[in-house]
């Protein structure tokens, strides 16, 4: 069972997220608010959700200030952005405060409860699309991950470099001719060797170097 909490200002979107949640039966929707106020009131009798979706764009205290708060507050957390925001600048400033995931509006119900269940399954919700904004931040965009001080073998280093180039899962898998859980498998093992827990803050220690 996963539990998820929602912090999102537009009551239509919330509302139609809560009705789909609500629908799944081992997905438990522990909270949902309009504010980081309405939150905060909240937060010392809410239980630690797996996931919490989160926009930016809220009344008063904004997302942003609201995911460095969650992550000091919540270590385990899962947080995913729920935006219509692109800007490079402010898709790296989520990762760097903690974000896992960094989805774009509109999207539809169905794609948000997919990438969900990504989440479960140990995946980081970022897509193609997001992973090319982070790289943008980068004078000149990089093609491979050559730092040896983190002891990675060389097939590591070349799911990362298919990393960088934006790939999938499923792509990484074809382009190196492997299987897409061989690929999970080095992911995981890079996540534990450059101390990060997620795609999204694999890409941002990477882009940093």
């Amino acid at each position: 069972m996963i539990t998820l909490g929602i912090i999102e200002d537009d009551r239509f979107l919330r509302r139609n997220i809560e009705e789909c949640i609500n629908m799944v039966n081992d997905v438990l929707l522990i909270f949902s608010y309009n504010s980081m106020e309405a939150f905060f009131e909240k937060i010392a009798e809410t239980d630690e959700p797996y996931v919490i979706l989160i926009d930016l764009g809220l009344p008063g205290i904004s997302g942003l200030e609201g995911i460095t708060y969650i992550r000091k507050h919540w270590n385990d957390v899962h947080i995913v952005v729920i935006t219509g925001n692109d800007d490079e600048n402010i898709i790296f400033d989520c990762i760097q405060r903690g974000a896992n995931g960094y989805l774009l509006k509109p999207f539809k119900i169905k794609e948000l409860l997919d990438n969900i269940d990504i989440i479960r399954k140990g995946g980081a919700l970022i897509t193609p699309e997001v992973a090319m904004k982070l790289f943008n931040k980068i004078h000149k965009p990089r093609e491979s991950f050559d730092d040896n001080s983190y002891g990675l073998t060389t097939r590591e280093k070349g799911v990362v470099d298919e990393l960088l180039k934006g790939l999938t899962y499923k792509e990484i898998s074809i382009a190196l001719g492997i299987s897409s859980t061989t690929v999970n498998d080095h992911l995981k093992s890079v996540y534990t060797k450059l101390g990060v827990r997620s795609k999204s803050e694999l890409l941002a220690k990477v882009l940093r170097k």
